[in-house]
């Protein structure tokens, strides 16, 4: 109904300046200027084509809970609660070794992906078999797996030892780099430690009947770290993939008497502090840095509830003062806004440590879904976030990262460094802008429209100015997750302004060049 009533006031009103509301987003081009990561618009994918040809993406994940019990050697997984903790080929039937990993990295090359992730396992266990759902009698140690070992003693082989019941791996990285190439080289650029490791007593509870520890969790990572890194030292390390507040503030057990002792000596806002402070510890024990990149998941809790709550969802990661509609505004004011806080504990416990989120998704199949996906990355690029990876996603949300990356069918993009904008009202328009380091006189700005009226828009651009030769407007609104060009929707009124008309509900780019048109 809400997406019908925005469709409705469009027609009604894009025409009626006089009924339409009124933004003011003031930039300037001589503030602060911040370099954007080009890898914040990423997608995981397990080789699905028509992922690929929906979305230009610039960074690939392969992770979720199929890979924590991922066995390489056969390219067996296991399902865990996701169906019936099922063991099967559903990740590929192929016997070659490694195949799920090496054809990951294959396609996304095609497709001119440079920038690959993957995912290793921590929680002990992996497949033995394809034989179906593992009742709660075989939980590991058990016939139905195999045990996974960081390291191996002795040599590496392209050909696994099927027998041994173990999987290594150093063995798995190895094999990756003989067939791939290293990460400066073809191959794979990062690892994962695993994936949502504070949920596998309850996903994998097959695997980890029993919570994750604090202590097991550094030590496990710390371990597959240093595989890695001695394989592969260029190669990006992420961890701990943590899947949201409960885990990023106690892991998987509050009284875990490790993670207690630990954070009342040393007086730890949450978990993430111990996570950094322990990893750089091991890496400074160990003479190389063992944790490149601090990944963390975010799905919206206030996003859930609908239309409305979506539109707003987003400020709970950037804004200071917000309260969202959810557990989270209610009882985690005091860890918000999200993204500085973590950025806070990364510069206190691990300075230099990179920000992903490898999995995020703010749901909705309509206009609130694009509106909330561009907001998402204008944030993740204002907040210095390294990396971003959506998990699902449909054209609405995958349009809502083509905006950022090819608005125009061209490979036209968003720029790279982000420069001061600031709107007075988030609940109704929120703007980020950008220039090109290549092209000074391209000045590129995403804004949305939150309001179900037409929006005037007014772009008052401080700073050493160009004069603006031409200006576009390419958005999503209505009922269609299409990006169009707008006829006549901006107007440049002098150097210094200029207007544009948004429909109702709409998520737009606009691009002012000073260039000929």
């Amino acid at each position: 109904m809400k997406r019908l009533f925005c469709l409705i006031l469009a027609l009604v009103l894009l025409g009626s300046a006089a009924l339409a509301e009124t933004a003011v987003v003031t930039i300037d081009l001589n503030g602060e200027r911040k370099a954007i990561s080009p890898l914040i618009y990423g997608i995981n994918n397990f080789n699905d084509a028509n992922v690929y040809n929906s979305v230009t993406a610039t960074a690939v994940r392969q992770g979720g809970n199929r890979m924590s019990g991922y066995n390489w050697e056969t390219n067996y997984s296991n399902a865990g609660s996701d169906w019936y903790h099922h063991s099967d080929t559903y990740l590929s039937s192929m016997t070659t070794p490694g195949y799920v990993g090496t054809s990951f990295v294959k396609i996304a090359r095609a497709k001119g992906i440079d920038y690959r992730l993957t995912t290793l396992q921590l929680a002990g266990y992996a497949a033995a078999d394809k034989a179906g759902t593992v009742e709660e009698a075989d939980t590991a140690p058990s016939a139905r797996w195999v045990e996974v070992v960081a390291d191996k003693e002795g040599e590496l082989s392209l050909k696994p030892d099927l027998t041994d019941g173990k999987v290594y791996m150093e063995e798995y990285v190895n094999y990756l780099i003989a067939k791939l190439g290293d990460s400066q080289n073809g191959g794979v650029q990062a690892y994962s430690l695993d994936n949502e490791p504070a949920l596998w007593q309850h996903t994998h509870a097959r695997i980890h009947p029993n919570p994750t520890g604090e202590k097991e969790l550094i030590d496990k990572s710390v371990a597959t770290a240093k595989v890695v890194k001695a394989l592969d030292p260029a190669a990006e390390v992420y961890g701990p993939a943590l899947y949201g507040f409960t885990a990023f503030e106690n892991l998987a057990d509050e009284n875990d008497p490790d993670w207690k002792a630990a954070r009342e000596a040393n007086g730890y806002r949450w978990y993430l502090d111990y996570y950094l402070e322990e990893m750089r510890k091991a890496s400074e024990a160990e003479g190389v840095r063992l944790l490149d990149v601090l990944d963390i998941h975010y799905y919206s809790e206030s996003a859930r509830v609908g239309f409305d709550d979506r539109l707003q969802s987003v400020r709970t990661l950037y804004e200071k003062g917000f309260r969202e509609n959810s557990w989270i505004g209610q009882w985690r004011q005091h860890n918000l806004p999200l993204l500085p806080l973590v950025q806070e504990s990364i510069r206190k416990y691990y300075p230099g440590t990179k920000l992903a989120i490898t999995e995020y998704n703010y749901g909705g199949e309509d206009i609130s879904a694009t509106i909330a996906q561009a907001e998402t990355l204008g944030c993740f690029a204002d907040n210095g976030v390294y990396s971003a990876f959506i998990w699902g996603g449909n054209d609405w949300q995958y349009n809502g990262i083509n905006l950022y990356t090819n608005f125009d069918g061209r490979g036209s993009a968003f720029g790279d460094t982000l420069v001061p904008a600031v709107t007075p009202d988030h609940s109704k328009c929120v703007a980020y802008a950008a220039i090109d380091s290549a092209n000074p006189n391209r000045l590129t700005v995403m804004v949305t429209n939150k309001t179900a009226q037409a929006q005037q828009t007014v772009l008052v651009l401080n700073g050493s100015v160009p004069a603006w030769q031409s200006a576009a407007v390419y958005a999503i609104h209505g009922d269609s997750p299409d990006i169009r060009l707008l006829e006549n929707a901006a107007v440049i009124q002098n150097t210094g302004t200029v207007t544009v008309t948004l429909p109702p509900c709409c998520a737009a780019m606009v691009v002012l060049t000073a260039d000929a048109p």
